[in-house]
């Protein structure tokens, strides 16, 4: 086990030193891609089974219901930014990157919520009502210093008293 320890520290070792050779261009290019990369992992890595149960999807939908409290709270900063246009080019792409995230958990959350439009012959607004499902990452978010991911996402994920946003579709 040892070994396999010390082959990965290795490994790491030698990418960081590869890294640290390049030039600050071809820095900020891998730093672009390898930004990517990892938001790739992050939400392309899974998709909702079409055989999994009606509490796996809904559980599924509300993973994709909101980037997490982090990410979101870099995406409105970088919103206002670019409202102001103030953006670097590096927080342009950040800016598009976590637009990109959004899109593909967009994507997600409709695949999951058609599995339940033909499973329960309702349409998605219908569904989305039933379940206390709100789609917020439209609306400009009130951030507290003591917001937590889970008291946040308890706040503005899942809200069952709020009309369901038309225009989240």
């Amino acid at each position: 086990m040892a070994s396999i320890e010390n082959s990965t520290h290795l490994k790491v070792e030698h990418l960081l030193n590869s890294v640290r050779q390049l030039s600050p261009g071809e820095l900020d290019e891998f730093t672009r891609k390898f930004t990517e990369w990892q938001q790739q992992q992050v939400v392309g890595g899974e998709d909702v089974d079409p055989d999994a149960t009606d509490a796996e999807v809904v559980a599924f939908i509300r993973k994709n219901s909101q980037l997490p409290e982090k990410a979101y709270r870099r995406y409105w900063q970088l919103r206002h930014k670019r409202e102001d246009e103030t953006l670097s080019d590096d927080e342009q792409q950040a800016y598009e990157a976590l637009l990109q995230q959004s899109t593909v958990m967009d994507i997600k959350r409709l695949e999951a919520l058609t599995i339940l439009v033909h499973r329960w012959g309702k349409p998605v607004k219908e569904i989305m009502a039933e379940l206390g499902l709100i789609v917020s990452h439209l609306d400009d978010p009130e951030f507290t210093a003591e917001s937590t991911p889970e008291t946040y996402a308890e706040n503005h994920s899942v809200e069952s008293d709020k009309k369901v946003e038309s225009d989240a579709f």
